[in-house]
């Protein structure tokens, strides 16, 4: 196995029609303006929705050489924000994969291979607002794919403890077969019902059990590669990557002109305003895209009808409910 600065790395995001359009943008202006790696840039979309994106993006992505692919996801509800864990799944010739949430951006240069260790799943530790406060919330999880929960723990800065969980939202590996456990894990958690309250976080509860059930370690990287939140003005000059996750946060960055530069470098908008202001108006926004009209019914109904329903009514021992 090369050492990880020579490792081929393909950086893997999704991309869907409106919300989850321009940001993509973003992404991928930022990973080429500032990762110092041999990285392959993979856009992934829903199948039934890849011909709903706009000409201007795919004419983005064909100039700055990125792979647009399609996925068919098949978990039991509508839930797009798992949809990553199918396109870590697919097969590429990159040794090492980086998934990142596509409502984040690259904000100075760095060797994102520096996150990359052999035997290890890379992600900054998950935050006390993210599912399983606790190791008894963790035991369902890892029961379901027939693992005892393991004994090591992570304490917070809330001062929580519970079981050692990473981020979805940057997550690192150097095996190439990982994606596919990883997605395959969150499909059998999400059919056994084990684990009550999956929604939307499947992908974060699936992540560390898949890592034991493919028999690597959880790396538990700094913040720095994947912060979110409120931040102040001096600590955001050392952050690598930012995860904005709402467009009204990233027009009120300090660094918001950053963004407006790395749009006029790498793409033909002028700034985030203008960038915005096209997809709102010329986009496609299908309700089964998170934050597109609709979507909280779209999505959000289904996801709760389905945490609703009982491990027996899962695999039909009590029909009569």
């Amino acid at each position: 196995m090369p050492h990880p600065a020579q490792t081929p790395i393909a950086a893997v995001f999704m991309v869907e029609p409106g919300a989850y359009e321009w940001p993509a943008v973003l992404l991928v202006a930022s990973l080429r303006a500032f990762a110092q790696d041999d990285l392959h840039l993979y856009g992934y979309c829903r199948a039934e929705l890849i011909d709903q994106l706009h000409p201007r993006t795919l004419a983005f992505f064909e100039r700055n050489g990125v792979t647009l692919r399609p996925i068919l996801p098949a978990f039991e509800v509508v839930y797009p924000q798992g949809n990553k864990l199918y396109a870590c799944a697919e097969s590429r010739p990159e040794p090492a994969t980086m998934l990142f949430d596509t409502d984040m951006f690259m904000l100075q240069s760095a060797r994102l291979s520096e996150t990359l260790v052999p035997g290890c799943v890379s992600g900054r530790p998950t935050g006390s607002w993210m599912w399983g406060t606790g190791p008894r919330d963790w035991a369902p999880a890892y029961a379901s794919v027939g693992l005892e929960l393991p004994p090591a723990r992570m304490a917070r800065p809330d001062g929580s403890f519970t079981a050692p969980s990473i981020s979805a939202g940057f997550v690192a590996y150097m095996e190439p077969e990982f994606g596919a456990v990883w997605r395959d894990t969150a499909l059998v958690i999400e059919a056994k019902r084990l684990a009550r309250g999956i929604y939307p976080t499947l992908d974060q509860i699936s992540l560390p059990v898949a890592t034991e059930l493919a028999g690597l370690r959880l790396n538990m990287i700094d913040t720095k590669w994947n912060r979110a939140g409120k931040i102040t003005d001096q600590a955001l000059r050392l952050v690598v990557s930012y995860h904005y996750q709402k467009a009204a946060t990233l027009k009120s960055l300090p660094v918001k002109w950053l963004a407006d530069r790395l749009l006029v470098e790498f793409s033909d908008f002028g700034s985030v305003e203008d960038l915005l202001a096209f997809y709102d108006k010329e986009a496609a926004r299908p309700d089964t895209v998170v934050h597109n009209d609709g979507w909280k019914e779209a999505v959000e109904r289904t996801q709760r009808d389905a945490d609703s329903v009982t491990h027996a009514q899962a695999v039909g021992l009590n029909k009569s409910n």
